[in-house]
């Protein structure tokens, strides 16, 4: 079977560890979420460059503020896993993400995260920065808190188990006390994307078959 994967920058590295050999590939900043319209207007793009020159695109994506409503390919089927965005696809499943949830209001972090966080310039300490030069620092901690104020627990979750975390670590750490969130550090699944690549799409993956959108309903569970 032929296939391109179409993927955020945030699971780039693990996916690595499962593409064969030649698979094309095309990666997305993690930036794009912020506008999602846009982001929406890549993988549309994406999609089209790749429509027909293989039988599947998969889309290393989940939901994603709805951006990938409406994504159409003509001639080649679309397969994307059933997540809300790529915490659930590392925590192998969006039912495991809302039981997490349910548990305590949880902020994740992965290294793909961390590293597109301080890249593009678009997570909450990052946004601080940003805030910082128009409304000052005192008002921007503020602003960001209150968004942050909801989440109780900030878990690192490894994905890359050979890599030096000392980095990360570092970073999931200051943002935790920052943001008065209890710590802790937990091995995330690759399964999903394990599957994914393996063409392993019984359950959990959506798939679309050539001239269908990509629905909102495609997610519920």
């Amino acid at each position: 079977m032929r296939i391109k994967l179409i993927a955020c920058r945030v699971i780039r590295d693990e996916l690595r560890l499962f593409l064969p050999p030649g698979v094309e590939t095309e990666v997305f900043e993690i930036g794009l979420h912020v506008r999602p319209e846009s982001l929406k207007a890549e993988l549309q793009a994406g999609i089209r460059r790749a429509d027909g020159n293989c039988d599947a695109i998969l889309l290393g994506y989940g939901l994603c503020s709805n951006a990938v409503v409406g994504l159409i390919a003509h001639k080649s089927r679309l397969v994307i896993p059933k997540v809300h965005d790529c915490i659930g696809t590392f925590l192998g499943s969006h039912r495991a993400y809302l039981e997490e949830m349910a548990r305590e209001p949880t902020f994740f972090l992965t290294r793909g995260y961390i590293r597109g966080y301080e890249r593009d310039h678009c997570g909450p300490m990052e946004e601080i920065e940003k805030l910082a030069g128009r409304h000052g620092r005192k008002r921007a901690e503020e602003i960001v808190g209150e968004m942050m104020r909801p989440y109780k627990r900030l878990v690192y979750l490894r994905t890359l188990e050979n890599a030096d975390m000392e980095a990360d670590r570092k970073y999931s750490e200051e943002m935790a006390a920052r943001f008065s969130m209890r710590y802790e550090e937990r091995p995330g699944t690759l399964e999903l994307l394990r599957r994914m690549v393996k063409g392993d799409w019984a359950s959990d993956f959506v798939i679309v078959e050539p001239g269908q959108e990509l629905t909102l309903e495609h997610f519920v569970l």
